[in-house]
């Protein structure tokens, strides 16, 4: 083996492998995916390594430059593969994620870090009709009260609440109260909204995410001029408070 890769010259069959790397990086170049393109770039530069290395007269400056920038498409290719997976995400983690699916394993851990746990006792109030929202929440409890107008509706979780509030930047349409507590974990609005104006990609993801749950939300709505003071099933929705 060790004779074959001496025997390279420019004038030996040999250059193939110069050949080929040219090949793979045209065929990585040719690709949408960048995962891909990465992958197939990464084998060009490493078989171009190869070649200028093995020669009878070795050209450092041609190896170098071609480990440098195989380095490089390396680390690229652990962040994209880090931006795909959930590994390393903690089981509860990947449990919240599930409730994000419009996002990325990527965006979930950059918007995890503005997100904060609270375990909310019974009673607790998340909206007022007409009061501003500061926090946008995704709210784990078995019943949900939705007070609109006179009326009450309870519905279960996990749900959203202030989604709308938090894109239209209107006040809540309605109380919410958790009316036996539960676990609620909360965006600051204007955290979040931050990162989202920095971030094309997560704000696109995000306004999909809010148009999948007000789209649930819909289908199980009751509409107010027929609703009355009696509870409708569980996870019968009104609009959003």
């Amino acid at each position: 083996m060790l004779e074959f890769f001496t025997s390279f010259d420019s004038g030996s069959g040999a250059l193939w492998i110069l050949l080929l790397g040219l090949a793979l990086k045209l065929m990585g170049f040719a690709v949408r995916d960048e995962l891909m393109l990465r992958l197939l770039v990464g084998s060009g530069l490493l078989a171009d390594a190869i070649y200028y290395g093995f020669r009878p007269e070795p050209i450092v400056p041609s190896i170098l430059s071609n480990v440098a920038l195989l380095s490089i498409n390396l680390v690229l290719v652990v962040a994209i593969l880090f931006e795909r997976t959930t590994w390393r995400m903690t089981p509860d983690d990947r449990a919240v994620f599930a409730h994000f699916p419009t996002l990325t394993p990527g965006q979930f851990r950059r918007l995890r870090r503005l997100m904060t746990t609270e375990d909310c006792a019974p009673g607790t109030v998340l909206t007022r009709e007409g009061a501003p929202v500061t926090t946008l929440m995704l709210t784990f409890a078995d019943k949900i009260d939705i007070s609109k107008s006179g009326l009450r509706f309870p519905i279960s979780g996990p749900v959203f609440v202030g989604e709308v509030a938090f894109l239209t930047g209107a006040p809540s349409s309605a109380d919410v109260t958790l009316p036996d507590g539960g676990r609620v974990l909360r965006f600051d609005a204007a955290a979040l909204r931050a990162r989202m104006a920095r971030a094309p990609a997560l704000n696109n993801a995000m306004v999909a995410l809010f148009g999948r749950e007000l789209a649930r939300k819909v289908a199980y709505s009751v509409p107010m001029d027929r609703a009355a003071p009696t509870a409708p099933p569980a996870n019968a929705l009104l609009p959003e408070a």
